[in-house]
């Protein structure tokens, strides 16, 4: 095993997850396994508005651990690491192991670690972490609420949680045609959750939000699909399903630009606390 990496389990006892989220699991490490170094070098992924806006919301300092779930090539876990003692980073997919050292290496920090794991059975120890981050990843989770109960529990008392996804439109049509369209750029994409319904799932796992907003990005639709390439069968599957929407729907989601079609991606950010 290489320094710094480990596989790990569940925690034990909880069983067997069942036929449908190993299903879900494969889809993910699927997609993510064949794109991983193509996230690695993603500059969205690198250096995205959101990503500095995470930071900046949850203040890091030096003595604090922080777990970044669904970590992929580690760039969210990698920013924060200069600033805060050690940094977890875990995700489903094994084969983001070497594209997270690479990038660790690439970066200059030494106090970062890779974890194989699964988001709704975390191991470790209840309270181990004074930060949790999980940023465009939540959308590929089979159950968030179970993902997001697991993250509180790991937390420390007084501990925080920062999570960035992509969100859909309020309207339940654009919500659906925003869903879609995911779906068929990334077969592992689940659901994305509208910001009431976040609100809701941190109630539940009785965390104390303290911020919520949503950031708007329209974007090329290659620059959308990337890492998948803009295929004319992808193309023509993606046409296919936002014409079967009227233009007051379809325009809350994807629009005509004088370059092209312009997809209109939506990212919530969020901040709770554990008691």
């Amino acid at each position: 095993m290489e320094r710094g990496f480990e596989v790990a389990g569940g925690r034990q006892g909880d069983g067997d997850p069942g036929g449908e989220r190993r299903g879900e699991l494969a889809a993910v490490q699927a997609f993510f396994g064949r794109h991983a170094e193509a996230y690695r070098q993603s500059p969205g992924h690198r250096a995205g508005a959101d990503l500095f806006a995470l930071v900046a919301a949850l203040d890091p300092q030096p003595h604090q651990r922080l777990l970044d779930v669904a970590t992929a090539a580690g760039h969210t876990g990698l920013t924060f690491a200069p600033q805060v003692a050690e940094v977890v980073g875990l995700d489903a997919t094994p084969a983001m192991a070497e594209a997270f050292a690479r990038e660790a290496e690439a970066r200059g920090v030494q106090n970062a670690r890779f974890v194989t794991g699964d988001v709704h059975a975390l191991p470790f120890p209840e309270g181990s972490f004074d930060l949790v981050t999980c940023r465009r990843a939540a959308h590929h989770f089979g159950d968030v609420v179970t993902a997001v109960a697991e993250m509180a529990r790991v937390l420390r008392p007084g501990g925080r949680l920062g999570v960035v996804d992509m969100t859909p439109p309020a309207d339940p049509e654009a919500a659906a045609l925003f869903n879609d369209l995911e779906r068929i750029r990334d077969a592992s994409h689940v659901e994305a959750l509208t910001p009431g319904r976040w609100a809701g799932v941190l109630e539940g796992a009785r965390l104390e939000l303290e911020r919520l907003e949503v950031l708007v990005e329209p974007m090329p639709l290659d620059r959308w699909l990337y890492p998948v390439a803009p295929e004319p069968g992808v193309l023509a599957q993606l046409e296919d399903r936002w014409q079967r929407d009227e233009a007051a729907v379809r325009e809350r989601v994807v629009t005509q630009g004088p370059e092209g079609w312009v997809y209109i991606k939506r990212r919530v950010l969020l901040v709770a606390q554990k008691p």
